[in-house]
């Protein structure tokens, strides 16, 4: 299926609050992979520290020197149920910063663990910046989309990190826009300046953002809350936007699943 990396051009947009709403919403299979180098807060955020604390990247990085076959077997051994049916899948990431020097070079053979699973992922890349991002997953992912608000700060933070990311292998047609939140500008406004498409807009909506970043509040009615809902269209364009720029080979395969 497809990988699709999420990142921040900094100015906290709320990329991993973006991430969890995608898969929560997606249409058919997804795993959640927390690739944040800065380290990852889902366990102890959404689900508040009730779910079981695995290794997960790590474990999955320590796999990497035996290749890409191995660790795709310890990536599936370190996935966490999030949804009850087995069909969203949370992959931890490291709980200290100073283990991000681990992950280093084992970051391609994660890339392509990830891009092999049998189902969809959506990696959480976190800020894109000159530190230790994890540019092979972003250079092995199907999408790329940067998420930020429509003000012109975040459109000047943006406009740097989307060069960036055109000079990664795979071209610049899979790097999208995910705006979120209120501001100035408008979905168009925003993608003309940056000339990239953007797929969707998360609206301002605070009483569900608190449940997915912090476990905080009411679960019920969750999927028909102003964000999830526009989570949901956002997914749909993502796998479109995925399944355009495939290969006409990659095309009919996943036309055919």
């Amino acid at each position: 299926m497809a990988l699709h990396a999420l990142v921040s051009p900094g100015g906290s947009p709320g990329v991993t609050t973006a991430a969890i709403a995608l898969a929560l919403t997606w249409p058919g299979s997804v795993v959640l992979a927390e690739c944040d180098p800065s380290g990852g807060d889902i366990l102890t955020g959404l689900f508040g520290g009730h779910l079981p604390a695995r290794p997960g990247l790590l474990a999955v990085a320590l796999e990497a020197g035996r290749g890409s076959a191995a660790a795709g077997a310890a990536l599936q051994n370190q996935l966490v149920e999030m949804d009850g049916d087995f069909t969203r899948m949370l992959l931890t990431g490291i709980t200290d910063p100073r283990q991000v020097s681990g992950l280093v070079p084992a970051w391609p053979v994660i890339a392509q663990a990830l891009s092999e699973q049998p189902g969809d992922v959506i990696a959480d890349c976190g800020r894109l910046g000159a530190g230790e991002a994890p540019l092979p997953v972003l250079a092995a992912a199907a999408t790329i989309t940067v998420v930020m608000r429509p003000s012109l700060r975040q459109v000047a933070k943006a406009m740097p990190r989307i060069e960036m990311l055109t000079g990664l292998p795979g071209g610049p047609g899979r790097i999208t826009l995910l705006l979120t939140g209120q501001g100035p500008y408008s979905a168009r406004e925003v993608a003309k300046a940056l000339g990239r498409p953007a797929l969707g807009l998360l609206p301002h909506d605070t009483k569900t953002a608190q449940v997915l970043s912090d476990g905080t509040g009411s679960w019920r009615g969750l999927a028909g809350r102003p964000l999830m809902r526009a989570a949901q269209v956002t997914a749909r364009a993502l796998r479109e936007h995925a399944a355009v720029m495939a290969p006409p080979g990659a095309r009919r395969t996943r036309a055919a699943r």
